[in-house]
């Protein structure tokens, strides 16, 4: 049997469901190029199956990406989506103070050329 794949609004609502919330970017994008939300549906489904990073390490990443891009709405449905799934609010807000660490570390990194290029004259 061929499978069927779901109208653009079963496939929202799936996401809706997934997230927690409506899938407002999806639903914007939805009404421009269906193809491309069934794309991102498709490479979420494809990411979260790979069986070495177990689910809930997938979630915190995806959150703490989101905030270190500082975008709230992603990080907010990815929170959101994460606590469905299980993963507890003190991990969440572990994932959190990890990626401010890391982002915090990118300002030394980012600056160490111009810093050794003010030092050549000393």
């Amino acid at each position: 049997m061929e499978n069927q794949q779901p109208s653009i609004e079963e496939l929202l609502k799936n996401m809706e469901r997934i997230s927690g919330g409506e899938p407002r970017p999806m639903r914007v994008l939805s009404k421009i190029n269906p193809a491309f939300v069934f794309e991102q549906a498709r490479s979420r489904k494809f990411v979260m199956d790979q069986p070495l990073i177990p689910s809930k390490y997938k979630h915190l990443i995806m959150i703490a990406v989101a905030a270190a891009g500082e975008s709230e709405l992603c990080t907010t449905t990815f929170m959101k989506g994460a606590k469905i799934a299980g993963v507890t609010k003190e991990e969440i807000a572990e994932a959190i103070m990890v990626a401010r660490q890391a982002k915090g570390a990118t300002i030394f990194a980012a600056s160490v050329d111009g810093f050794e290029e003010i030092l050549k004259d000393t």
